[in-house]
């Protein structure tokens, strides 16, 4: 078995990719788009990681070759594997923020919960307790706060241990041993090319689209900051016609150009299945529950003519398709865990065989590394999620940090590596503190690890590691390491932007 999985990884020669140039580059996402980042999902709840992605990309590309050293394949392919998830995500501290407006609001005030108002359910290591002189400072810097700091980073820091431990495992299953294709890790390796490469035709179709995009994002997002709202994001809104005749039914145009990009390159079974999929459900289902309040006359009673798109989802979703599509993901992670029961058996049984190092020649972390990862990172913050929420079943946060994670991972990653997406999972946390007999707040808004698909993408990239014969092990320390400096340089951000 041992001897399979060298003779696999002796026919690609992996190469560093993770030099001070890619830490130089980090540093600078880090400093120019978390801030901006965060601002924007401050005002229009989206992100710009993937404009991020590709400015710092291609300038450092440029000015590099400009010096006469330019980056190799695999420091770019480094770069642009990890700039994108340093700047997408948003510091646990911006919650802190959300928080703070959620204990002073005057509407909080009107729910109660076993005769408390809600605001006084708050723990003092979630947020000051309401009427706090802390609270008029505006700033995050003071001593009232340091209890929600220290257990937002711990929660963040074991997060992402468990992450990373269970992403190297499974990008090891599903990319050495299982050999799934990916579809979207060859285009990541083709922009890579272009890119490196610089042939002409390839980059002058790369720019095309690059300056397309650049001028169809700043028409889009100047005018909210004028507020005016040139082009509807994310979708052009239709229900107001199509309410008429089928009530209750999503219909609308997505436009964001990058779901007709994906579009392109999905195989075309995959997307005429999830075209037949979605008509069926968000159109002709939705429809028929609305029409006939007998099915679920809680959303019958909620849905009123006039009700935006954005909206109508929402409110059908939680009341009609929560429970169904987290029913379906768990029993397809299931089946999915059992028939590769011997091929997970076999990833967990090389952290604990002699020589896990020399199998996989230094491209992969440690495969007992990543076991002591993902477990430490999972027990960990089961264990302070216990001390702090004493109440709430021990046991349902252990099975969720480490076996639903698992089996989340596991589908999230498989269903990338043969179709090329996944679609995020809703509210997983909820769902589950919904079936036990818990009762309070703190269990509801802090959770102990739970895997959100997550190691979908790193499986996807370290594939594209492949294609590039750079070393895995590079991509995963840069990618904590980009963490990192969100993390540091996020706090400082959101603590700044409170205080204007």
């Amino acid at each position: 078995m041992a001897k399979v999985a060298e003779a696999s990884m002796k026919e690609t020669l992996f190469k560093p990719g993770l030099t001070w140039r890619v830490i130089f580059a980090l540093l600078i996402a880090a400093l120019f788009f978390v801030p901006i980042n965060i601002y924007l999902n401050l005002v229009t709840g989206g992100t710009i990681s993937s404009a991020a992605l590709y400015v710092i990309v291609l300038l450092f590309s440029l000015f590099a070759s400009i010096a006469g050293s330019s980056l190799t394949q695999n420091e770019i392919f480094v770069m642009y594997a990890s700039i994108s998830m340093t700047v997408s995500a948003i510091p646990p501290f911006y919650w802190l923020v959300y928080r703070a407006f959620f204990v002073n609001s005057p509407s909080t005030y009107a729910y109660i919960l076993d005769g408390i108002q809600l605001p006084y359910l708050v723990p003092e290591w979630l947020a000051p307790p309401p009427g706090h002189p802390a609270y008029y400072l505006r700033t995050l810097i003071q001593p009232a706060w340091a209890k929600a700091i220290l257990v937002s980073t711990f929660f963040f820091v074991a997060s992402l241990a468990a992450d990373v431990g269970l992403g190297i495992l499974l990008s090891y299953l599903f990319v050495e041993l299982e050999k799934l294709p990916f579809p979207l890790a060859h285009v990541d390796y083709s922009l890579i090319q272009t890119i490196s490469e610089r042939r002409g035709p390839l980059l002058r179709a790369f720019l095309i689209g690059f300056y397309a995009g650049l001028i169809y994002g700043a028409v889009a997002y100047s005018g909210q900051a004028l507020g005016v709202q040139l082009i509807p994001l994310p979708w052009a809104d239709l229900t107001w016609f199509t309410e008429k005749y089928m009530p209750g039914a999503l219909i609308g145009v997505a436009t964001d150009p990058s779901f007709f990009a994906l579009g392109l390159v999905l195989d075309p079974k995959v997307t005429f299945s999830t075209l037949v999929g979605s008509t069926i459900v968000w159109i002709i289902m939705n429809f028929v529950f609305t029409v006939y309040p007998e099915f679920f006359p809680v959303w019958a009673s909620e849905y009123r003519r006039g009700m935006t798109l954005a909206m109508t989802y929402q409110r059908s979703f939680q009341r009609i398709w929560i429970a169904p599509q987290f029913g379906v993901a768990l029993g397809l992670a299931l089946s999915l865990v059992l028939i590769l029961r011997k091929s997970i058996a076999r990833v967990f049984k090389l952290a604990i065989m002699r020589g896990v190092e020399t199998e996989v020649h230094g491209a992969f972390p440690p495969m007992r590394t990543a076991v002591i990862f993902f477990l430490g990172g999972a027990l960990s913050s089961v264990a302070l999620h216990h001390v702090l929420i004493p109440e709430f079943p021990v046991y349902v946060s252990l099975l969720t940090s480490t076996v639903l994670s698992l089996f989340i991972a596991v589908l999230a990653a498989r269903a990338v590596g043969e179709i090329g997406f996944f679609p995020s999972l809703p509210w997983p946390w909820q769902a589950i503190v919904y079936l036990t007999p818990y009762t309070g707040y703190a269990g509801w808004v802090q959770s102990p690890y739970i895997s959100l698909g997550g190691q979908a993408g790193m499986s996807q990239m370290v594939k594209v590691a492949y294609l590039t014969r750079t070393k895995p092990s590079d991509y995963f320390k840069a990618i904590v390491l980009g963490a990192l400096l969100s993390i540091a340089i996020g706090f400082f951000i959101v603590d700044l932007y409170w205080r204007l």
